[in-house]
């Protein structure tokens, strides 16, 4: 038979099997070097969109971890803990910024900025801590694979590339080995595996979504009309297509003439500094457990427009800008999320 040792030291699970030493894995994403040559593993979230598990090998034997299971238990007490650490960061974050950049904006001006980008990063991070936590919690410190991923790599540049990183599989790959070695508390459980094709594949694939940026298009002549006959406008709608009959039916109700507003997709990433993401200081956050996690992974995600790139966003957004006084009223559907410029815009001036 076989029989499994708990571990006397913070190294992996031991199992015996036919007399022979193997080591139990914790499988992290659907890539087959994480767990080839693999007897033992416990799986997060191992069923595919198929149905079946993805670790197809019939040899390894397994453990499925299903996340929805572990997060369905948060109550609403644990929520109001996340909500306070979140924001206790999110002030250290504020202050940081206003100090790299010499500025001294207000925390408003950041929440419209960054704040949409900073509350789905948390929300995403605290659910990866919370699974990898569980896990360390029922079976103990176990051997983990990583695929050679810089994190400059995954680095994204505005909030829009976050959003869709966040639902790669290769992203999230990383982010619950960062959980559990963090949990875990120890520099033994991960190996690196080097896949120069996982890395072309991710810069494939962030070539494809170009880096969260709008594809550039012309201002279509509706809105060059627009623009010249209502250069101050009361009404404007932002991002948003409409037809010149929903113009019309627009102009009749409001009594005054929408303005078409978009802006162009002037933006381009921006260098990593990883010197200056080593700067940030959120040594006031480090009292462990998630607080601690959080604020040691900031530096690491904060989108690059609003740190190496936020004197870029500041020019853009303001030199090709011709609405330098606020309409009365703004229509939009996405942008106090999706643009960088609109966002700006609007902290500086709504």
């Amino acid at each position: 038979g076989s029989w499994v040792r708990l571990p006397s030291s913070p190294l992996d699970q031991a199992i015996y099997v036919g007399g022979c030493v193997s080591q139990k894995h914790l499988v992290t994403g659907p890539f087959s070097e994480l767990w080839r040559g693999v007897d033992s593993a416990v799986v997060i979230d191992g069923i595919g969109l198929n149905g079946n598990v993805y670790v197809d090998d019939p040899s390894v034997a397994l453990t499925l971890v299903k996340s929805p299971e572990i997060l369905s238990q948060v109550d609403d007490a644990e929520f109001a803990e996340f909500q306070r650490i979140s924001e206790s960061v999110f002030q250290s974050l504020v202050g940081e910024l206003n100090r790299v950049h010499g500025i001294d904006h207000p925390e408003r001006f950041w929440r419209i900025v960054c704040g949409a980008w900073f509350l789905q990063f948390t929300q995403v991070w605290y659910l990866r801590w919370r699974v990898a936590s569980e896990v360390f919690r029922e079976h103990g410190v176990l051997a983990c694979r990583r695929i050679d991923i810089k994190w400059q790599e995954l680095l994204p540049v505005t909030h829009d590339e976050a959003s869709l990183l966040f639902a790669t599989d290769i992203w999230n790959h990383v982010a619950y080995c960062d959980a559990f070695k963090f949990v875990s508390r120890s520099s033994h459980v991960e190996t690196v595996v080097i896949s120069p094709d996982r890395n072309q594949e991710l810069s494939d694939y962030r070539t494809i979504i170009n880096f969260g940026l709008p594809s550039q298009s012309a201002k279509s002549k509706l809105e060059a009309v627009l623009a010249k006959i209502s250069p101050r406008p009361k009404i404007v709608l932002a991002g948003v297509v409409q037809s010149r009959a929903a113009l019309v039916a627009m102009h009749l109700r409001l009594g005054v003439l929408p303005r078409l507003w978009r802006f162009s997709a002037k933006l381009t990433p921006q260098p990593v500094d990883a010197r200056l993401r080593s700067q940030l200081d959120f040594s006031g956050d480090s009292a462990g457990g998630f607080v601690e996690f959080l604020s040691s992974s900031i530096s690491r995600h904060l989108p690059t427009v609003y740190l190496e790139g936020f004197n870029d966003l500041l020019t853009q957004t303001f030199s090709e800008n011709s609405l330098t006084k606020p309409p009365r009223a703004i229509f939009t559907n996405t942008l106090l999320h999706r643009s960088e410029q609109f966002k700006l815009w609007a902290a500086t001036f709504v």
